[in-house]
């Protein structure tokens, strides 16, 4: 272990995740680089996870900090990551999605080829990089994130920010942003601040479990205004117009607790 700090601070929440999260881990162990430090965020779990998790990372020689965080949703739960991270970039993984080996690696490379930038985007594929489906959704995000520069293309499991700027705008924060869709609000703070940089060569493979949709996302009409609103518009379709309706619907950062496949 190096006695430098980590570039990178990967932010992992979880809550109940015994039957997911262990591939997860064994995909960070997989790293092609350990310039970074693990912080894994209980999130008041039930299940044998936090056991579970303890006993891989207490052998896995990754540089992790294990924690608990009391307050139940997924929001609260990066606000402890953000809390404790540190080094030049900070990126947030989810517990059932899985990482290839350079993913790490990359995030560094494309932070350093772009130093403007302030964020890394990994594109989500479902299958084999070299598949069909996998290239036919690589284009399509790419050129998403061309026509659309100061619009989200990735959840946050697939995002990765220059960790100053990120804080400066307040990062993640339900005294901000209490609802669900926090992967596009922050976007919003942040769409000014330096571009958002998406490669084919950067991707991760998300759980095909999370099918679950109408608590905790938006509606076909807010998402199809979304994309056609100019990013001017934004700061008022989320507080102004989205926020009234989110609450209204009760869609908080906890709703992401319910889980459709249980």
């Amino acid at each position: 272990m190096s006695s430098t700090s980590p570039r990178v601070s990967l932010v992992l929440p979880y809550y109940n995740e015994e039957n997911f999260i262990l591939p997860t881990l064994k995909a960070i162990a997989a790293q092609d680089t350990r310039d970074f430090r693990l912080i894994i965020v209980n999130n008041r779990s039930s299940d044998a996870s936090p056991a579970m998790v303890e006993e891989f990372l207490s052998q896995s020689g990754l540089n992790y900090l294990h924690v608990v965080e009391e307050t139940p949703g997924v929001v609260s739960a990066l606000m402890k990551g953000i809390s404790l991270a540190s080094g030049d970039f900070i990126t947030f993984l989810n517990a059932d999605t899985i990482y290839p080996p350079h993913y790490v690696s990359r995030v560094i490379e494309l932070f350093d080829a772009n130093p403007t930038a302030t964020s890394v985007m990994a594109i989500d594929i479902y299958g084999p990089p070299e598949s069909a489906e996998a290239k036919a959704r690589l284009r399509r995000v790419l050129f998403a994130s061309r026509m659309l520069p100061k619009k989200c293309h990735a959840g946050t499991y697939a995002q990765s920010w220059r960790l100053a700027p990120f804080r400066a705008a307040g990062g993640f924060d339900t005294a901000i942003w209490p609802y669900v869709l926090e992967d596009h609000e922050i976007m919003v703070r942040m769409m000014d601040k330096g571009p958002s940089i998406y490669d084919e060569r950067h991707y991760c493979f998300p759980s095909p479990r999370r099918t679950n949709s109408t608590a905790v996302s938006w509606n076909g009409w807010e998402k199809i205004a979304y994309g056609l609103l100019p990013a001017r518009a934004m700061p008022w379709f989320f507080y102004s117009y989205l926020a009234g309706k989110f609450a209204r619907r009760k869609m908080m950062s906890a709703a992401l607790r319910n889980r459709s496949w249980e």
